[in-house]
């Protein structure tokens, strides 16, 4: 029957090339050596702050002030657990704001109760409902530190995480921005989270590794973001007034943020000119330039994912709308990059569009025209290639189910959520709903 097969298989590739064996060839070995040269690249990530340890150890520090932000909303179950692992962080010399954009839960009251006394901790209760970036703005307004960390109200950090990106941030002056690592907080409580853990591990330790050789980390993720001062300050009233299509647009909080890091000296001097007025232009004025961007893998930061379907569509809806404005804005730009890494972020930009189509119609191609072996073979061997990445990246994980099943639901079912999100761009509205873990 394994013999039948394989001959089977050869007589479909036979028929399948029929005279173009050079093109698919040649197709193939351009894919090979693009994956080939990206997994090269991968193993030149050295984490940030290992080379601030070995470089900074002879030099004095000055242990900067960091203000950590976090804005919060109906997140009464999350929220505690968020701002007491900003008091428990190893780096002392800080202050903390928490911004509640007016909570219609228990979230208030449950602040003032954990943390009202707390002269550690500085709460802004605001009177109405006005979005994460406004929210954040005031909060940043009123700030001192010389280095900002925000986090998200569902997460938390590592104790030294913040000692860790300061360590950096002082070992290396031309580093604007840097994000830390994710996990799942939540990553045991079904097989859902399990691969959702395995997503997040792929995205940081393969995108954000990437890109961080050169330097061009174009996204500086919501659980664990840090930026210089005078990276940033100056265009926050862009940040918190984005529009797209003539409407404020409430999502791609941190896409825009690390693209005022990653290019400055292009934006730059269009926002200082529009938002001349607002006191974070005209109270400190930083030079623009464009900064180096950085991810440190040791920084950790958990948070707490979808535990159903919906909750994660709801979630990729979310993100791929951030994603589709991200396109007119840090791909306006990115192409002033490095070439690998520029190359990287249009050509996954075309695979998010073009991917879904592609599969569904070779699968179709392949069921109609009778190449059954062939099918069976292209997903034994899509299965194995999962499997193989999943152990490049999560050596522990020896569970082979979650890659495969996490792949192909990803690739399958949510890469299709990018065209219902371009459709319903103009719906801007997201809830979620945070459950208590266990």
């Amino acid at each position: 029957m394994g013999i039948t097969f394989f001959e089977n298989l050869i007589s479909d590739v036979e028929r399948l090339t029929n005279g173009s064996e050079n093109l698919i060839l040649g197709i193939c070995f351009l894919i090979i050596f693009l994956v080939s040269s990206f997994l090269i690249i991968i193993r030149r990530y050295v984490d940030p702050y290992e080379i601030a340890t070995a470089e900074g150890k002879s030099k004095k520090e000055k242990m900067p002030l960091v203000s950590f932000f976090v804005a919060v909303r109906n997140d009464e179950v999350a929220i505690v657990d968020c701002v007491k692992s900003m008091l428990k962080q190893t780096y002392r010399n800080r202050e903390i704001f928490v911004i509640d954009d007016y909570s219609e839960d228990n979230t208030s009251t449950i602040l003032k109760k954990e943390f009202g006394e707390n002269p550690d901790v500085n709460i802004i209760y605001l009177k109405e409902n006005v979005g994460k970036k406004r929210a954040l703005a005031k909060a940043i307004q009123l700030s001192k530190g010389e280095l900002f960390a925000f986090t998200d109200s569902d997460s938390v950090w590592e104790k030294d995480a913040i000692e860790r990106v300061v360590a950096i941030f002082e070992n290396e002056p031309d580093v604007g921005a840097i994000s830390g690592h994710c996990n799942a907080k939540n990553a045991n409580t079904n097989f859902l989270t399990k691969i959702q853990n395995t997503w997040y591990e792929k995205q940081y330790r393969l995108r954000k590794g990437f890109e961080s050789v050169f330097r061009s980390v174009s996204c500086v993720s919501g659980p664990l973001a840090c930026y210089r001062r005078k990276a940033v300050y100056n265009y926050i009233p862009g940040w918190e007034n984005d529009q797209f299509l003539g409407r404020e647009f409430k999502f791609a909080t941190d896409r825009i943020m690390t693209g005022f890091a990653l290019s400055g000296s292009q934006i730059g001097p269009r926002l200082k000119k529009q938002y001349s007025n607002s006191s974070f232009v005209k109270d400190e004025n930083y030079p623009d330039r464009d900064w180096d961007v950085l991810y440190c893998n040791s920084a950790k930061a958990w948070t707490i994912v979808p535990d159903t379907i919906g909750g994660i569509i709801s979630q990729k809806i979310r993100w791929n709308k951030s994603f589709i404005r991200n396109l007119f804005f840090t791909g306006t730009f990115y192409w002033r990059k490095p070439f690998p890494v520029a190359l990287y972020y249009y050509l996954q930009i075309i695979f998010v569009f073009a991917y879904p189509l592609l599969i569904t119609a070779l699968i179709g191609f392949l069921i109609f025209n009778g190449y059954s072996e062939l099918l069976v073979f292209s997903l034994a061997l899509y299965g194995l290639i999962s499997i193989l990445m999943n152990s490049f990246v999560v050596s522990s994980n020896t569970n082979y189910l979650e890659p495969i099943f996490g792949s192909l639901m990803y690739h399958l079912i949510f890469q299709w959520l990018i065209f219902y999100s371009m459709i319903t761009i103009n719906n801007r509205d997201w809830k979620r709903e945070i459950k208590k873990e266990g």
